[in-house]
């Protein structure tokens, strides 16, 4: 574990090479640099990984700490450089390095441009390395720095294809996205550090619980400011707009930033703040909500979208909200398993969705493809179990015993409303997904020439799709003394996987009435007013980006454009008028006359007396 700064190190290194001299070189070497790099932090996080467990002691937490430098210190205060290991640390870090590898993999394969290929393992190295950044280190003002390495990241994968207009737009707009939220976590840790004096996060949660009262003021303010600070990086409802620009970027870019780098910062800083979350009910109460609403616009969304890549992105979206209902019942670890699996089963579903773009020749509307069963049989497999997981197939996938348990979680703790949305969030999700696997498969061929696809691409996405099953369900996880343990209640746990199955097969059924053989009874329900004002509705996504422009965009740019015109010099310009008004009527009041002078005077010795005398 004394090598562990090297997991950030070499990760940077390699960006900073292939930004230098990745244009002049070959690709097959610029891969060799990119896998290479993540083979080498692969290699240290096994060693990290052996080290960790041959020390850990039963029924006690290992953490390993070891400070490279102080950074900067003001009088009495000194932040130092730390590389913190723990539990959670190291679920995170293999989390990060396992799936990047296969996406490094997957992209050595997929791409073929030299430019996509030196930008896209360049930019991707300098993420790796901002979010381990984040991960590794014990001091939140630290953490700032992975945190804007992110954002930075974000923003030069998305904008890869800068020199088209949308393109470098939806950069910008991610990026800005990002930051909108970023005072609010800058107030939430000086909040933190004005009640307690230390910015360790260790010391702090301790001194949080030792000096401040459970729902308290102070913590709610406090709580409320990291989570307003957590949901930008973690695209949850109303801060998702980052998320779906995403998919302007190549897709191994997308399997990269939305399954296991950038949608995992927010989710680190709750899961590691996790104590200090939990003394404030009214945050798990907003984490409730905010997820209860993006399941309903994002699962909506997704069924009445055509583009692959929107589908997918707003499916996805979709299952980050299971997370923040694991959250708002405070079942830590449980929400751990469901973070694997989502990053599990996005990642199969981007990289199954990339080859179906490549064979179809770049066409990413399903209404143009069709019959695609019989001539990709195995990327057929990896779509079906994408859609496994995503609908919870019944004692089949691992999906369906944790995004059970998360709803039973709800249900149990009285929220009868936020479990029920989570099982129509499920029964949407399903429906989209195989809405999308019986047009692009089973409806008639409307692509006669596709590309040949190799075996060896595929590989990926067998590894992904093998832990999508039950075989993999509950890892287990180092948790013990790292987050709080909260124990399921089981009672009446049956009966309520009994109902899922039952969502889960109307899914299924649903799908095939409405998506396998559309008959006129169908079309003339799609066509009745209503149905097609929801669709009309959903397909503009809730017309969110037009509320946005309305009321955020156009009132800053009003103000900056007034702002930019300087009120302050027109109040300057109107004051000097003022002045030089008066002046020009005073100087006409000099006109050389000695009996005006004379009465001038007496006048002004008149009013002055009389004001010494009525005053």
């Amino acid at each position: 574990m004394n090598l562990l700064y090297l997991t950030i190190i070499i990760p940077l290194l390699s960006f900073l090479l292939l930004v230098c001299i990745g244009r002049y070189i070959h690709a097959e070497n610029v891969i060799i640099i990119g896998i290479g790099t993540l083979l080498i932090v692969l290699l240290l996080t096994i060693f990290t990984c052996i080290d960790y467990g041959m020390n850990t002691v039963p029924d006690m937490t290992m953490i390993y700490s070891r400070t490279l430098w102080d950074w900067f210190s003001i009088d009495d205060f000194v932040v130092p450089i730390t590389l913190s290991l723990d539990g959670l640390s190291l679920i995170f870090l293999v989390i990060i390095v396992l799936f990047g590898l296969l996406i490094y993999i997957f992209a050595a394969l997929y791409l073929t441009s030299i430019k996509d290929i030196y930008t896209f393992y360049a930019y991707s190295n300098l993420l790796i390395a901002s979010i381990l950044t984040q991960v590794l280190v014990d001091n939140l003002l630290v953490m700032l720095i992975g945190w804007e390495g992110i954002s930075i990241s974000t923003y030069l994968l998305i904008g890869i294809y800068y020199n088209q207009l949308r393109n470098g737009y939806a950069a910008v707009k991610a990026f800005v996205t990002m930051h909108l939220t970023d005072l609010f976590l800058l107030v939430g840790i000086f909040i933190l550090y004005q009640e307690v004096g230390t910015l360790n996060i260790r010391e702090l949660l301790t001194a949080v619980h030792d000096n401040l009262a459970v729902d308290s003021d102070v913590i709610f303010w406090i709580t409320v400011m990291l989570f307003l600070g957590a949901i930008s990086k973690s695209a949850l409802f109303p801060m998702q707009t980052w998320f779906i620009e995403t998919t302007l970027a190549p897709m191994p870019a997308v399997a990269l930033m939305q399954s296991s780098t950038v949608i995992l910062a927010g989710v680190y800083l709750i899961l590691r703040l996790s104590s200090l979350f939990m003394m404030s009910s009214d945050i798990m109460a907003v984490m409730m909500v905010l997820a209860a609403i993006a399941v309903i616009f994002s699962s909506t969304i997704s069924l009445a979208q055509y583009d692959i890549k929107r589908i997918i992105t707003y499916i996805n979206l979709s299952q980050i909200s299971y997370l923040f209902w694991a959250f708002s019942t405070q079942n830590w670890s449980l929400a751990l398993n469901f973070l694997i699996i989502y990053a599990v089963t996005s990642a199969l579903l981007i990289l199954s969705s990339a080859i179906l773009i490549k064979m179809c020749h770049g066409e990413r509307d399903i209404s143009k493809l069709g019959g695609l069963v019989t001539q990709a049989p195995i990327l057929y497999g990896c779509f079906l179990f994408s859609a496994l997981s995503l609908s919870a197939m019944p004692w089949l996938s691992s999906a369906f015993y944790v995004k059970g348990d998360i709803i039973w979680g709800l249900m149990s703790q009285g929220n009868l409303v936020a479990g029920t949305i989570g099982l129509l969030g499920i029964l949407l999700s399903s429906l989209s997904i195989l809405r999308l696997i019986f047009i692009v498969f089973h409806h008639k061929r409307k692509i006669h020439d596709i590309v040949t696809i190799k075996l060896r691409e595929y590989i990926p996405l067998f590894i992904l799709a093998l832990f999508t099953t039950a075989l993999f369900i509950y890892f287990p996880l180092p948790t013990q003394g790292v987050v709080p343990i909260v124990d399921l209640n089981t009672d009446g746990r049956l009966p309520f996987q009994l109902l899922l199955a039952a969502v889960t097969l109307l899914s299924f059924l649903i799908a095939y009435i409405f998506y396998a053989h559309p008959n006129s009874e169908i079309q003339e329900i799609i066509n009745t007013p209503m149905i097609k004002l929801c669709i009309n509705l959903f397909t503009n996504e809730w017309r969110f980006d037009y509320f946005v422009k309305k009321g955020i965009v156009r009132p800053y740019l009003y103000l900056a454009d007034l702002v930019k015109k300087d009120p302050l010099a027109k109040w300057d310009n109107w004051v000097l008028w003022s002045v030089k008004k008066i002046n020009s009527h005073l100087v006409n009041l000099e006109n050389g006359r000695l009996r005006w002078y004379m009465m001038s005077i007496v006048m002004g010795s008149i009013i002055v007396l009389m004001l010494l005398v009525f005053v």
